[in-house]
């Protein structure tokens, strides 16, 4: 009876050790591997990257500008290319964007003729802007990809074909 009361108690204390697990902060390395995970374009990333590293932020608003991104993640609903969303998405992202930044003392316009993001705070400036596309489609096309399966599918026929003439 005293094992059980004994391995029953050892067990209960290495639950309680087991579950001890300390809570960290939001740091910006946070903010910046969310906006990565999010999908956001390099170009605001990498903005984001420069406006954190001259600027410090606590750990209270570094988690609320987490909270922001997860919201702007949910409103774009898988949608990862701004031309995409919808112009309630794009104002809901943008209040987003606005609430983040002004946690972290700056305020941010969006030049919607460009894709341009800035960001101004004690008076500098943080512009993001989306590169053009620079990576050409290389490959095969869908019409070559069909054709060379439809030559595949007919030879796999005529091997077939010929196997049964060899058999009878």
């Amino acid at each position: 009876m005293k094992i059980k009361k004994i391995s029953a108690l050892v067990l209960s204390l290495m639950l309680v050790f087991a579950m001890s697990i300390s809570a960290f902060a939001a740091s910006k390395d946070d903010i910046i591997s969310k906006l990565q995970s999010a999908g956001v374009a390099t170009e605001y990333v990498n903005a984001a990257k420069q406006f954190l590293a001259d600027n410090t932020v606590s750990d209270a608003d570094a988690a609320y500008v987490i909270a922001k991104i997860d919201a702007a993640t949910a409103t774009a609903n898988g949608v990862k290319d701004i031309a995409s969303l919808t112009a309630d998405q794009k104002s809901a992202i943008m209040a987003d964007i606005k609430d983040a930044a002004a946690k972290l003392g700056a305020t941010v316009s969006f030049d919607a003729s460009n894709n341009t993001i800035t960001a101004v705070k004690d008076g500098k400036s943080y512009v993001a802007a989306p590169s053009a596309k620079v990576v050409k489609d290389t490959g095969f096309t869908t019409a070559a990809t069909v054709g060379v399966v439809a030559v595949l599918a007919m030879g796999l026929v005529v091997c077939a074909f010929v196997s049964k003439k060899k058999v009878a």
